[in-house]
């Protein structure tokens, strides 16, 4: 909270980049909103609703699918059908763009809004959103590059959000449409996902859930990529990964990765880490003032704390939606030691409802407001727990 730009979401300390950027801002609010920050959440989305493209390299292909990811991440917790409202008209316009995306036999350029980081200021596809539509997938442009999987997984996600505030307005034609369309680009990203591109294991199961039908496959594949060292200088990327062990009911795994994350921050005991080689993407505002001559990396990065933040917060209680109807789940990444001593947590946002729980004498006592889900205890509690 202490790096945000009035109501933008900059990636890293904000002397470095003094702009908001779309996915590392999609992560920001999710830790923020799981944690409880729901008033500060709701104001933050309004900027990713009413702006379809921004962020340092321009207009990229998985802006559309983030921005819904936020708007509904948020809105499902903040529970205000007012809200929903003044979201609806943005969610339609996202929606479409989407659509195009996933169709289109041409090129489509759009603006963006906010500044380019300077290096890239002069090149001639800034405002190139994706290349025309392969095989039901959305050939995205992010980062220079094409990350088709994590693009249409995203894209996926973004859907999936829309028609669930859709059904919550009572608009259930575009409800089934989007979902729908949801499903097909699901359908696609499975029948090729690029296992070599490292960010679709970033992306898989959380946030997207487009991997839920090979579930198994992509633990197995994600096993050889859970070191975060294989992804440095890019923190953000090993946090995303641990976060993808927890649905998949592995804890262990994801422990395994946050010991590693809080045995290398940049800042001991302040829990910060961060990005690049140097001065990542540089707006040179720094350079006279912070006192580093040659600074090793950008820190803090704010996406890497999002993604810690988010996957510790729903080590507590998360949302499974691999199956047909989501599942409440109680303590996924509670460890075995712990469950022979008594535990308790307490106003856990999900979109499910509130969740408090508490754990005593060997039975689990679960409240949630809003709703009467499903719900699975963690894999450290046996089945015949109370």
């Amino acid at each position: 909270m202490m790096g945000l730009l009035d109501l933008r979401t900059p990636p890293g300390e904000p002397t470095n980049y003094p702009l908001a950027w779309q996915r590392d801002g999609a992560t920001v609010v999710a830790g923020l909103v799981r944690a409880g920050q729901v008033e500060v959440a709701r104001q933050l989305a309004v900027y990713f609703a009413e702006n379809d493209f921004f962020g340092g390299f321009g207009a990229e292909g998985d802006a559309p699918g983030q921005g819904l990811r936020v708007m509904e991440d948020v809105a499902v917790r903040v529970g205000d059908p007012g809200f929903d409202a003044r979201l609806w008209p943005h969610a339609r316009r996202k929606v479409e763009l989407i659509l195009r995306m996933a169709s289109t036999d041409r090129p489509i350029r759009m603006p963006y809004v906010g500044p380019i980081v300077p290096i890239n200021q002069k090149r001639d596809d800034l405002d190139l959103v994706c290349e025309p539509a392969k095989d039901g997938r959305i050939v995205g442009r992010m980062d220079f590059g094409r990350p088709v999987s994590y693009v249409t997984g995203i894209s996926y996600r973004g859907l999936v959000s829309a028609a669930a505030l859709a059904r919550r307005l009572k608009h259930d034609e575009e409800s089934r449409r989007w979902l729908d369309a949801a499903d097909r680009l699901r359908q696609a990203w499975l029948r090729a996902p690029q296992w070599g591109e490292d960010r679709t294991y970033i992306s898989g199961l959380w946030p997207t859930w487009a991997a839920a039908p090979i579930k198994e496959e992509f633990g197995d594949r994600l096993g050889a990529r859970s070191d975060p060292a294989r992804y440095l200088p890019w923190t953000y990327f090993g946090a995303a990964v641990a976060h993808q062990w927890l649905p998949l009911g592995r804890p262990e795994r994801a422990w395994e990765s946050l010991g590693w994350f809080w045995d290398h921050q940049t800042s001991p005991g302040l829990y910060t880490w961060w990005e690049g080689d140097g001065e990542e993407n540089t707006f040179h505002l720094w350079e006279g003032i912070r006192g580093w001559v040659k600074p090793p990396h950008i820190t803090p990065h704010y996406w890497t704390a999002g993604e810690i933040l988010a996957l510790q917060v729903e080590m507590l209680a998360y949302v499974d939606e691999s199956g047909p109807e989501p599942v409440l789940v109680i303590g996924g990444g509670i460890p075995s030691p712990w469950v022979d001593r008594a535990m308790s947590a307490r106003g856990l946002p999900t979109s499910l409802g509130v969740v408090d729980w508490s754990w005593k004498d060997r039975r689990m006592e679960v409240h949630v407001s809003g709703s009467k889900p499903a719900i699975r205890l963690g894999p450290s509690f046996v089945a015949a727990t109370r």
